[in-house]
């Protein structure tokens, strides 16, 4: 009993091994006829790229530039920004100011404000010397420097 139940499953195998054999020659054997309907070409011109993004991204006006929150001293431009006092030690120097809203702000050298992306250069003990980077409509960068002036009753309260 047990040779006909070993022989009944090798037969099994034999004809499911057979019938995948000549379905996979049937289906997928190249006859040899060009222009028959199994064989197909792709022709791409006049069609898109298919692995070409949709969206171009320039590297010029960075996408990552206007994606990331500004730090509030680079949400206001230098002119809306006076300058309350200036502190130092035989180290460092800190300039406080403050926006139009009327909050205040701390400084160091080499800190970061306004919309031109302008950097602190020096902190005097009246006054603040940023330098920022203006880009003129032809694409030159042109830096120029602001000087945020202490405002003292010397000379009338004004800068």
């Amino acid at each position: 009993m047990k040779a006909i139940d070993t022989l009944l499953k090798f037969t099994i195998v034999v004809v499911l091994s057979l019938s995948v054999g000549l379905w996979a020659y049937m289906g997928y054997c190249d006859d040899g006829e060009e222009g028959s309907s199994a064989s197909y070409s792709y022709n791409p011109t006049g069609k898109p790229d298919p692995f070409k993004p949709f969206i171009e991204i320039t590297t010029t006006g960075g996408v990552e530039e206007r994606l990331t929150p500004l730090p509030p001293l680079q949400r206001y431009g230098i002119e809306e920004f006076s300058l309350v006092g200036v502190a130092w030690s035989n180290r460092k120097r800190i300039a406080m100011v403050e926006n139009s809203a009327g909050k205040t702000y701390f400084l160091y050298k080499g800190a970061r404000i306004g919309v031109n992306k302008g950097r602190v250069v020096k902190i005097l003990s009246d006054r603040v010397i940023v330098e920022e980077s203006l880009r003129d409509p032809s694409g030159k960068t042109d830096k120029q420097r602001v000087v945020l002036q202490l405002r003292t009753d010397e000379n009338g309260g004004k800068p």
